[in-house]
């Protein structure tokens, strides 16, 4: 959503709620790498398409060095996208590592995630559908995990058990934030406010004392812009990156001033 277009005391309001480029760039040269967890327990949800976008703007607007791992063994979208890219001898500003689950040979995913910690100053991990070891091991270790969903009953019925399988790793990892926010939100149609409530419930429903989980506001929800399903044959540009830039500020804030998500 293009939040200028909101109203005047509104638009102040949200924008006190978003952390500033400055205060993500300081917060991660005081704490070290950024890791972001970006999963929902099921195929088809956006969760590639965040990962991209995410990537791409904390790389080409916060300048940081990125490094995304594609878990997904059963179609590697980051690792495709990216060899589209290579074979247009098309420069893509982070660092892709492929990485397969079912390889017993090799380390866990925290293990990988703190060795990447060292060389890269963001870490964003795209969890593919079916992977609940995965999932858990990302939520040891991550400072958030985002759960994209389309305003479906297909897709929201997963959120349930993602934010279970987070609470594991919470366990572990108490200071993680997990967001659901809402993506492919279209005005021409009341799907996202239809559906927003039934996902509102899903989160209320979950134990604060054993996961930290918000429901995005619904002025940060992702929409259903072509720059989103074109971006997988063009490169999405700079202007195309402010809605995921939007909500990661959102979900910076609390880091940064250490205070509850939400709050």
């Amino acid at each position: 959503m293009d939040i200028s277009t909101l109203p005047r005391q509104q638009h102040k309001k949200l924008m006190q709620a978003l952390a500033s480029l400055d205060e993500i760039t300081l917060w991660i040269d005081e704490n070290g790498c950024l890791v972001i967890g970006v999963g929902v327990l099921k195929g088809g949800t956006g969760k590639t398409t965040s990962t991209l976008f995410l990537a791409l703007y904390l790389a080409i607007v916060l300048g940081l060095n990125v490094a995304v791992i594609d878990t997904d063994d059963n179609s590697q979208s980051v690792d495709n996208w990216h060899k589209i890219r290579d074979a247009r001898d098309e420069e893509v500003p982070f660092t892709l590592y492929s990485y397969d689950p079912k390889d017993e040979e090799s380390a866990d995913l925290d293990d990988l995630i703190e060795q990447l910690k060292a060389v890269h100053q963001v870490v964003i991990v795209d969890i593919g559908g079916a992977g609940k070891e995965t999932y858990w091991e990302m939520c040891k270790v991550a400072n958030m995990v985002v759960l994209p969903v389309a305003p479906s009953g297909y897709e929201i019925s997963r959120i349930n058990a993602s934010l279970r399988q987070a609470a594991k790793g919470s366990k572990i990892n108490p200071d993680l934030i997990v967001a659901v926010f809402m993506v492919k939100c279209s005005r021409n149609n009341t799907l996202a406010q239809e559906q927003r409530p039934v996902l509102q419930g899903i989160v209320d429903a979950q134990d604060s004392t054993k996961v930290n989980a918000i429901l995005v506001p619904e002025e940060l929800q992702i929409s259903g812009a072509p720059h989103y399903p074109r971006s997988w044959e063009t490169t999405p540009k700079r202007p195309h990156l402010q809605e995921f830039g939007q909500l990661l500020r959102y979900l910076m804030k609390p880091l940064t001033t250490n205070e509850k998500v939400g709050a």
